[in-house]
């Protein structure tokens, strides 16, 4: 769950001049960083507005009263902003796409002509050994918007099968304001 929400990040590429496009196999998040920056792909700075739903979330034998609560809690949206410096804007880094370290590496990594398509493994960290991810991300970029799904299948921290898919849209909502989230 942690790896899922450190990609979200990832979604702000929106601002992408002369579809330049990104393909990588097998790439760590600094080395798909480092080829966004030298494909000449900028970002748009300022305020970013987040709407993240999630849509599912199985972990396998869990109790049906904890399921239906799950749910309940994951049917209400949450929004979130952010602010992009310029300086981000201009060179991201490796933790603006994911994790960094060898625990998550991208399968296969493709963006340009407005569309994402992504695949990363993650191999459990810390106390989380066990545990390991699978997410396939897919979805639509423009200079100021972006839709994307996220679906991660793996291993829950008590070594159970989890899959979980989230939707998240996100806008360019003007200036950094002070007040952001994140």
């Amino acid at each position: 769950m942690r790896a899922a929400f450190a990609l979200i990040p990832l979604i702000l590429l929106a601002a992408c001049g002369n579809d330049p496009t990104v393909d990588k196999k097998n790439a760590s998040t600094a080395e798909v960083a480092k080829s966004v920056a030298d494909a000449g792909m900028k970002l748009k700075p300022g305020r970013w507005e987040m709407t993240m739903n999630f849509k599912k979330l199985d972990i396998e034998g869990m109790p049906p009263e904890a399921k239906q609560a799950m749910q309940q809690m994951m049917a209400q949206s949450r929004t979130f902003n952010s602010c992009l410096t310029k300086e981000e804007a201009d060179k991201p880094d490796g933790d603006f796409f994911g994790q960094q370290g060898e625990e998550c590496r991208y399968d296969s990594f493709t963006m340009g002509d407005g569309k994402i398509d992504a695949t990363m493994t993650c191999k459990g960290t810390g106390g989380d050994a066990g545990a390991g991810a699978k997410m396939k991300m897919a979805g639509t970029y423009s200079a100021e918007a972006y839709d994307m799904t996220m679906d991660m299948n793996g291993t829950a921290p008590n070594g159970k099968a989890m899959a979980m898919q989230m939707a998240l849209s996100s806008k360019h909502a003007g200036e950094c304001k002070g007040d952001e989230t994140s």
